[in-house]
């Protein structure tokens, strides 16, 4: 349980999304409301990014409530929303959670560039990567679900070893 401090919030989070060692029953924690509508966003919305696809991997994640200012003395600047982080049971397996932060930087890196290119940076044989996984290469990064983004991360680890 704990109110991250809000400059630093998105690192803690995903150091303890992508840490295999952690061992929690649930997290509740509170963040700046523009931070939480980031974690809990979904593909094709304009808050969709890395910290989505990263927060999810291994953990639910359900918004409490906002919270306003004013509910804080002093009040700070900005809206604060309180998330609830639950492991999950089951999730897709990754040899290591750092090609999952790497992917995902070299695809947000140009969110509103073509997928075509982050591809073709990973993999010699990319245009059989988006074959197999009915990839398109037109598409925007913001427009690969979360599983897409587990799938690319494993068919990379799998052409790295």
């Amino acid at each position: 349980l704990g109110n991250l401090p809000y400059n630093i919030s998105t690192k803690i989070l995903s150091t303890w999304c992508l840490n295999n060692e952690l061992c929690v029953s649930k997290m509740i924690l509170m963040f700046q409301k523009e931070v939480a509508e980031r974690i809990i966003a979904e593909s094709n919305t304009k808050n969709y990014g890395r910290l989505a696809i990263l927060s999810n991997w291994k953990m639910e994640i359900d918004k409490i409530i906002d919270i306003d200012p004013y509910s804080f003395s002093p009040p700070p600047k900005v809206k604060s929303s309180l998330l609830v982080f639950t492991p999950k049971k089951k999730f897709y397996k990754l040899k290591d959670p750092k090609n999952l932060e790497h992917i995902t930087n070299i695809f947000f890196s140009n969110k509103r560039k073509m997928i075509k290119k982050p591809l073709k940076f990973l993999f010699q044989n990319f245009e059989e990567v988006s074959k197999k996984l009915f990839l398109d290469l037109n598409s925007r990064p913001q427009n690969l679900n979360k599983l897409t983004y587990y799938k690319i991360c494993k068919l990379y680890e799998d052409s790295i070893n």
